[in-house]
């Protein structure tokens, strides 16, 4: 019952993979006259062993790099392309502050500490950032 089980799901697996080679429905039908121990590694070798390699090179394909202009991509829909705009015509222009302003700026609307009528909002934005992408936008906005 498990070996019937595991080809089924070992066909399913095969159905869905992009990178893997599929083999004839005879390789399989073949595979059920030949003993317990070579069906497995048969199995093995011929479906789990490329799905799984498939797999991990699809979660380990890199990301690219974030930059602090691709960060304040997001932030330039309210604040202009360059800072030059109060967001919503409710905040302070962040254009001339300095990074480590920037950045505590951001830590407090992360943290729910600071800001005044867009508190949300910037809770919701600076709280998709980490640490390390916080200084990298803070760095870029201080030079616009």
């Amino acid at each position: 019952m498990k070996v019937s089980l595991s080809i089924v799901l070992a066909l399913l697996i095969l159905g869905c993979g992009e990178d893997v080679k599929k083999e004839p429905l005879s390789a399989v039908q073949n595979a059920q006259e030949m003993p317990k121990e070579e069906r497995v590694k048969e199995l093995k070798e011929r479906i789990v062993e490329p799905v799984q390699a498939a797999t991990i090179q699809r979660t380990i394909a890199p990301t690219p790099l974030k930059t602090g202009e691709t960060i304040y991509k997001a932030c330039g829909n309210c604040h202009g392309a360059n800072a030059q705009k109060a967001a919503l015509n409710k905040s302070q222009i962040i254009q001339g502050w300095n990074a480590e302003k920037i950045a505590d700026a951001l830590n407090g609307y992360k943290e729910g500490s600071y800001g005044g009528a867009m508190k949300a909002v910037m809770n919701t934005q600076a709280s998709k950032l980490s640490d390390s992408e916080i200084h990298l936008v803070s760095e870029y906005i201080s030079k616009l």
